[in-house]
């Protein structure tokens, strides 16, 4: 016999100790990756910007944008939501209309 049973056996566990924490990985990545909510994300992410923008302004756009009442505008340029009526984007001024 070329390779004793006991080293074979240990080359077993070995690459199995290797491998199956890399494919437990991939698989909780290809997970995630189903599970992300895009639109959930953009709300977060939206939400904590509208914070650092006048309180009065900011609430009234996230609000108008999470009820689906018209009147929310999307700035074209950065994506921060304005209130309604606003001319310009509260964050990076870029006219809206």
């Amino acid at each position: 016999m070329l390779l004793d049973p006991g080293l074979l056996f240990r080359l077993a566990v070995a690459v199995f100790v290797v491998l199956t924490p890399t494919l437990m990985f991939l698989g909780l990545v290809r997970l995630l990756e189903r599970m992300r909510d895009d639109d959930l994300i953009y709300r977060l992410m939206t939400e904590d910007e509208l914070r650092s923008v006048e309180r009065s302004h900011s609430l009234a756009g996230f609000v108008d944008e999470v009820t689906g009442r018209p009147g929310a505008v999307r700035c074209p340029d950065c994506g921060t939501i304005n209130a309604a009526g606003m001319q310009t984007c509260l964050d990076c001024g870029a006219r809206l209309g």
